[in-house]
């Protein structure tokens, strides 16, 4: 026969859920900032504005891969949005905490790509310092293999008109 369960168990196991709920976004922010800073060290001389680019870099990524990360997960595993719920109401929150926690931990894992894609920019834009716009568009065209029509020419020749579609109005 099982015991029965005590108010102060009850409470103790309340508080437990509530801890877990609530940390879990932060630790995985910390666990990805520490990540972030410890792969790629600030640069010497300029590491408060490296650290801003980081961290606007993580933001800008998390806004925007997190969200496209949000619909395909509500769309492909909406079972996860249901658990996060229940756990929000073991914790006697309400069931809108486990969403708002979910959504948190899916905008961490987004925004961890982020400082990598900023600096593959600023490196990029570093080794071409000196260019117009001009030079570096064209720069990016041959290296992605994009052959550019010279001023004037059609970029498509025009299509004859098929004989079965009437060209003029019908009333």
């Amino acid at each position: 026969m099982t015991e029965p369960t005590t108010t102060a168990a009850a409470a103790g196991t309340a508080a437990g859920y509530k801890l877990a709920l609530l940390s879990l976004p932060i630790v995985a922010s910390l666990i990805a900032f520490w990540l972030g800073i410890r792969f790629v060290p600030l640069r010497a001389g300029h590491a408060w504005s490296d650290l801003i680019n980081r961290v606007l870099g993580c933001l800008v990524s998390s806004f925007i891969f997190g969200t496209i990360a949000l619909v395909m997960l509500m769309h492909h595993k909406p079972e996860i949005f249901t658990a996060g719920a229940a756990l929000a109401r073991l914790a006697s929150f309400p069931p809108e905490a486990g969403f708002f926690v979910l959504t948190g931990c899916v905008f961490v894992l987004c925004s961890i790509p982020g400082p990598w894609i900023v600096a593959a920019v600023f490196l990029w834009l570093e080794r071409r310092k000196g260019r117009d716009i001009g030079e570096l568009a064209a720069e990016l065209r041959a290296e992605l293999g994009i052959a550019r029509a010279p001023a004037g020419v059609a970029t498509e020749p025009p299509k004859p008109a098929d004989p079965a579609i009437p060209t003029t109005p019908q009333p």
